[in-house]
């Protein structure tokens, strides 16, 4: 089956599987590509709060040591000249110095040596703490980002309003490990992603183009002469209302076509009676002067009456079979012997102008039919091989026996159809401007073909004459 690549099922699941993959795009930049940027800044924002609550808060110690351990930080309290006041971590809080009365030495280590010295225990300023002291300078606050150790600092640094220094340092390499896992599993999620919602696209395609193409499909009954639709409803209040606007068109119309084809049958019968005194007026006129002049205008008043009679059960014709008020009496019939019948009256009447009918007729092939509809059939298909005849004068009229079927052809050397001029033939009334006005022959030998459910069509070139042709079932 070829795929339709503008329905509305295709493009919906195209929209579905775009947004799909937009959302997982963005999920992969902000878990993988952004995520530490993300997390740099996040961290920055807690560490200055951090500070803040330092700042605050009534025991400075106190809440150096709840802070760090909550938080996993280092957090140094140094003077100006970098001496250790107080130290926390997450492992081992309250450092203290002697000066402050914690212990019983003196403290060994000055502001530009790299220990202080704590309860029998030495804490070591960072190496990094001279660069931290001048990138502090006289500003209040200082932040930024250091490679120590083969994974990324961040540190932090606040003078207090006592001139001490507030030094928070805090480790952000954490986060590739788990950028990596994240990977793993984002990789697992978006292939599981991308097959559910490829399900989900189809299945949403389908559920809204089904009830789109149901309407379609109504319409083109409705385009057909089929106004007996019933619409499916329930998907959704648009498709509702557009159903019950073609339902509200299709009752509309099929009021008008109704009334359209009693008129046709109306005004056709009624004709009939006219039609018939004028032309047994002429025959009269005719028959009783004896004058050439009124003889010759009598034959004009008959033959136009003929054509117009002939014009007239045409149209009655053509709007029963449309109508479906034409009753069809299917029986045995001989093809074979119809069309030769039929081949013979035409004979009759093109002798006068020269134009030869050539029957190829193998005998006695049966085909279930209409008679008297089979050889209207065959009267149309000659009458229009005869008025587009070419040169050599002749049409060919042939039955033949072909594949369980019996195929009927009539055949002409003329004009030919044009390939623009090939689509409309059998529509009523189609004018080409080489062949003329086609009328309604056509059309009701299309309509009473398709009432035995025959095959039929024309292989014409232009220049090179036209090939009529329909199949029956034997």
């Amino acid at each position: 089956m070829k795929l339709d690549t503008k329905s509305i099922g295709f493009k919906l699941w195209i929209y579905f599987t775009a947004f799909a993959a937009v959302i997982l795009a963005v999920l992969w930049l902000l878990q993988t590509v952004f995520l530490q940027s993300l997390y740099n800044s996040m961290q920055k924002h807690q560490i200055s709060g951090i500070a803040d609550k330092i700042y605050r808060a009534e025991n400075t110690e106190e809440a150096m040591d709840a802070l760090a351990s909550d938080n996993s930080i280092l957090i140094l309290l140094t003077d100006a000249n970098g001496s250790i006041i107080y130290s926390a971590d997450e492992y081992s809080p309250s450092y203290r110095t002697a000066e402050r009365g914690h212990g019983g030495g003196q403290n060994p280590y000055r502001a530009g040596e790299t220990q202080n010295w704590q309860e029998d225990t030495y804490r070591r300023l960072p190496e990094h703490y001279g660069d931290f002291i001048e990138k502090l300078g006289n500003r209040d606050s200082v932040c930024y980002t250091i490679e120590h150790g083969g994974s990324d600092t961040l540190v932090y640094g606040r003078r207090l309003s006592d001139g001490n220094i507030l030094y928070i340092n805090t480790s952000l390499g954490a986060v590739g490990s788990a950028v990596a896992i994240l990977r793993l599993q984002l990789c697992a999620v978006t292939f599981l992603a991308l097959l559910i919602g490829l399900f989900i696209a189809v299945w949403i395609s389908k559920r809204f183009s089904k009830p789109v193409s149901e309407l379609s499909e109504q319409s083109l009954k409705m385009a057909n002469g089929d106004f007996d639709l019933k619409f499916n409803k329930g998907f959704c209040s648009e498709t509702d209302e557009l159903a019950a606007s073609l339902e509200y068109a299709a009752g509309k119309i099929a009021e008008t076509d109704k009334l359209r084809r009693d008129l046709l049958a109306n005004v056709s019968h009624d004709l009939r009676t006219p039609l018939t005194m004028i032309k047994g007026y002429a025959e009269l006129i005719r028959d009783l002067d004896g004058s050439a002049d009124a003889g010759n205008d009598a034959e004009i008043i008959i033959r136009e009456s003929d054509r117009l009679s002939l014009l007239v059960n045409d149209i009655l014709d053509y709007s029963k079979l449309q109508s479906g008020a034409a009753a069809f009496e299917f029986e045995r019939v001989d093809l074979s012997a119809l069309a030769r019948k039929t081949a013979e009256q035409f004979s009759q009447i093109c002798k006068s102008d020269g134009i030869e009918i050539i029957a190829e007729i193998a005998p006695q092939k049966y085909v279930t039919a209409d008679a008297r509809r089979l050889e209207q059939v065959l009267y149309n298909l000659i009458s229009n091989a005869v008025a587009h005849v070419g040169d050599d004068k002749r049409v060919y009229v042939s039955v033949t026996e072909k594949d369980a079927s019996v195929r009927t052809e009539i055949r002409d050397n003329g004009s030919g159809i044009s390939a623009e001029d090939m689509p409309h033939i059998w529509d009523k009334y189609f004018t080409s401007k080489k062949r003329g006005a086609n009328g309604l022959g056509l059309s009701i030998v299309k309509e009473i073909l398709t009432a035995h459910g025959a095959r039929f069509g024309v292989d014409s070139k232009k220049d090179k004459g036209s090939m009529f042709w329909f199949e029956l079932k034997c």
